[in-house]
Parts: structure tokens; C-alpha cells; sequence
């Protein structure tokens, strides 16, 4: 572990290795402002794999170095903060025959894995309109890296679990996209919203927000039904959930479904990419269609 004083793995990441199975080896922090740390454990050979939360800024070159000590990586998303970087990475891992997976656990929730089945299936019609938001209160003079250069902003951190959503059910690149931030006196975004034309008839609104009352919602329009995932939609709940489903004729259904662990469900995955038994379920297309989205949602939000 690159930075065993994150709250994203000491919280989520820790009890998931554990629940997976899997032994940490390592989860050194840096030395004050030294990294060498970092350095020493990648030279260890009882290493297979790294887990990179550092801040955003760090992904990658610090997942670059990882590669070049011959570990597999699941990094932390953002994967890197530019599209050019992530296709780097990854360009990196290939040569290498390594893997490289960014750590995007929704599609790994039984829910969320039972909508995408449902939009793939046709079972609700064709996408027509998907919205999603994810927002909480931030202190804003907390000196957190999300609200500088080294995490770049709301959308970097958060927009994932409002776009990605969509761009698995679209399973192709973004039309067009339109937005607006609010940024803050280090010139990243606090809060934005927008809005990505997938082609096809489906468009999708979201919202992201450091700076208001906590919210997660996530629901779709589509031809046939109108289906609203009721709750925080990411990471998904532990215990037992629904599916709403209003069908065009009025008729409402109500879908069970499982409860789960997101994050060990995508631990479990990353470990089954490595041993070449299964296929990335958000790999090197999904990240580099993503960063293109995240890229040009910032560029078109400056006004």
C-alpha cells in the first residue's frame, strides 16, 4: 500500500484486502515530506501487487514506478488527471504484462450490476435521460488536496460515480458535452454540473458538489420504464435493497436485490484480472473514455 495513512484504505481498502483474502505486506507513509519510503517498499520481490491512494497528483508517477518494479497496480481514481497520462499507464502495464485497474468499485455492487443487466437486456427500452449527483460539505479551509492542484476539484473526485454510470450503459464514446463549475481561489472546480450526449438518443445530467448538503441519487429514463435507484447509489448498501421500475402502463415493480461489499467485490475482480481469469469490467477503454469526458467537462465549464 502506497500510503498506509489514507482514509480511503485505512476505511474501505484495508477491510477489503482482508475480507478478499489477501495478505498486505506493506503500507508505509511518507517520511515527513520524503517519499522514500514509497521507493523501499516497491524494491521488496515478496510484493506482487500495489494499491495507490496517494493524492491525485501522485497517480502517475507513482503507479509508473510501480510498473517498473514489476507489481500489478490498482490505483485509486482518478487513474491520472489527463488522458494522455492514463493511456501512458496503461501503455506501460502492456509492455510490461502487467495490470493496471483503476479502483472504481460501483459496478462491483450486486445493484448496480443488476441495473446494467437490466438497461443491457432491453428489459426497460432504450436510454433516453440518466441523472445522477454526489455531493457533501467540505471545509473549505481544511487545506485537503481535493480542494488544490494535487486532487483537482470536485469532478476528479467524485464525478466517476455520476458519469460512469451511464457510460457503461452507453458502451461508447461522448458526443458532446456542456458544463458550469464554481471554483474556488486555487481555480478548482467546488462544485459543477453538467450534462454528456452518449449519441443514440441518451443524454445524462449530473451534479457534483463540495459545498452542499450531502446527497447520492441515481436514476434513468428510458423508453419503456422510468428506473430510480433509491438511497446513495455509491458505494451501494451493505444490507438488502430495490430496484424501482415504473413500467410505461402505470404497472410498478419493485427488484430485490443483494446486499454487498463494493469494495472486497473489487478486490476479488482485480485479483481475477491479474490471474487472466476473467475480463476488466472498467479497464483501459472505460478509463481513457472516461478521462476524455472528465477533460472536456473541465474545458467546457470555463466560461
Amino acid at each position: 500500500m502506497l500510503g498506509g495513512s489514507s482514509h480511503i484504505y485505512r476505511k474501505s481498502l484495508l477491510p477489503a484486502f482482508e475480507a478478499a483474502g489477501h495478505h498486505i505486506v506493506a503500507a508505509p507513509s511518507r517520511d515527513g515530506e520524503s517519499l522514500a519510503p514509497y521507493e523501499e517498499m516497491l524494491q521488496r520481490s515478496d510484493i506482487d501487487a500495489v494499491y495507490n491512494p496517494l493524492p491525485n497528483h501522485l497517480h502517475a508517477e507513482w503507479t509508473h514506478r510501480a510498473l517498473d518494479s514489476g507489481k500489478h497496480v490498482l490505483c485509486e481514481k482518478p487513474l491520472t488527471l489527463s488522458p494522455a497520462d492514463s493511456a501512458s499507464v496503461f501503455d506501460h502495464a502492456e509492455a510490461a504484462g502487467l495490470i493496471v485497474l483503476e479502483a472504481y468499485m460501483w459496478p462491483h455492487h450486486p445493484r448496480a450490476r443488476r441495473l446494467l443487466g437490466l438497461v443491457r437486456s432491453g428489459d426497460v427500452g432504450s436510454p433516453q435521460h440518466g441523472t445522477a449527483s454526489f455531493s457533501w460539505p467540505m471545509k473549505m479551509d481544511s487545506g485537503d488536496h481535493r480542494l488544490d492542484a494535487r486532487g483537482a476539484g470536485a469532478l476528479f473526485d467524485v464525478g466517476i460515480y455520476c458519469i460512469a454510470p451511464f457510460m457503461l450503459m452507453a458502451r461508447r464514446n461522448a458526443h458532446a458535452v456542456a458544463a458550469n463549475a464554481v471554483r474556488n481561489q486555487a481555480g478548482v472546480d467546488i462544485s459543477m454540473s453538467g450534462w454528456v450526449d452518449w449519441g443514440g438518443g441518451f443524454g445524462a445530467s449530473f451534479g457534483v458538489s463540495f459545498d452542499a448538503p450531502a446527497h447520492r441519487s441515481l436514476s434513468l429514463v428510458c423508453s419503456e420504464a422510468v428506473v430510480t435507484v433509491p438511497g446513495s447509489h455509491a458505494p451501494g448498501p451493505l444490507g438488502p435493497s430495490e430496484i424501482i421500475i415504473e413500467r410505461r402502463d402505470g404497472a410498478v415493480e419493485r427488484l430485490a436485490c443483494e446486499g454487498g461489499e463494493a469494495y472486497t467485490e473489487m478486490v476479488r475482480h482485480f485479483a481475477e484480472v491479474v490471474a487472466g481469469e476473467v475480463a476488466p469490467v472498467h479497464g483501459r477503454t472505460e478509463s481513457l473514455r472516461l478521462a476524455d469526458v472528465l477533460q472536456r467537462l473541465h474545458a467546457a465549464s470555463v466560461h
